[in-house]
């Protein structure tokens, strides 16, 4: 992952000063949803998405007033952040290439034909979860030959080039103590993971979009912890 931005780093740390972790990784969550999913890239897309969206979520967690004064105190001192130049992966990088994970982190495998899921989830929990990219079959057999997993989280609403089958034969086989979990529950591809996890015996924990983020946040925070 590429390094974080100090602009995300300020946003979260912020809140989670004003509110419970849980609850300020889903407001950002939330508000990075609702701002169409990119991570903003400088101070000023920071202040669009506090004054925005941000705005809006706090509001309604904490009432008008004390959003009002958490969003304007944001949006000062994001004011004063300079652009800082930083180096993204290049979308042609190959992604089954040797990667190395932190100790102090959690590793997500997240299996998902788009950035934005893991852009959000890892914006809204910063280093608790090192995030790895999954979009087809060979990239998770490769991947798990790497990295032991801890979590495995596949992301229905814009789901990888994997049959439901194929995916859980190859996770049905991680230890026990893995998480392997379904955001989407309530989609399509949601339901056939489930469907072929049920044949093989393979358990599942469900995330119905509808219910909102706080749910799968808690359960990452906790296996974090």
């Amino acid at each position: 992952m590429a390094r974080e931005a100090p602009e995300i780093r300020l946003i979260r740390e912020t809140l989670e000063g004003v509110m419970h972790p849980s609850t300020a990784s889903s407001v950002f969550f939330e508000a990075l949803q609702a701002g169409g999913g990119s991570l903003p890239d400088d101070a000023r897309a920071a202040v669009e998405l506090v004054n925005g969206p941000l705005r809006s979520g706090l509001a309604d967690r904490l009432g008008k007033d004390a959003g009002d004064t958490i969003a304007d105190q944001l949006a000062e001192l994001l004011s004063r952040v300079g652009r800082e130049v930083r180096k993204r992966p290049s979308r042609h990088d190959q992604q089954t290439r040797a990667i190395s994970l932190s100790n102090d982190t959690l590793p997500v495998f997240v299996l998902t034909a788009s950035r934005q899921l893991v852009d959000r989830l890892h914006a809204a929990l910063g280093p608790i979860m090192s995030p790895v990219i999954v979009t087809d079959s060979e990239v998770l057999r490769i991947r798990l030959t790497q990295i032991k997993p801890a979590f495995v989280l596949v992301d229905a609403s814009e789901f990888p080039a994997i049959e439901p089958d194929d995916l859980v034969s190859q996770v049905s086989m991680l230890e026990s103590g893995v998480i392997r979990a379904v955001w989407g529950s309530d989609l399509p591809y949601g339901q056939g993971v489930m469907d072929a996890a049920l044949k093989r015996g393979c358990p599942i924990t469900t995330f119905d979009r509808r219910e909102g983020v706080e749910p799968l946040i808690d359960v990452i925070r906790s296996r974090h912890s």
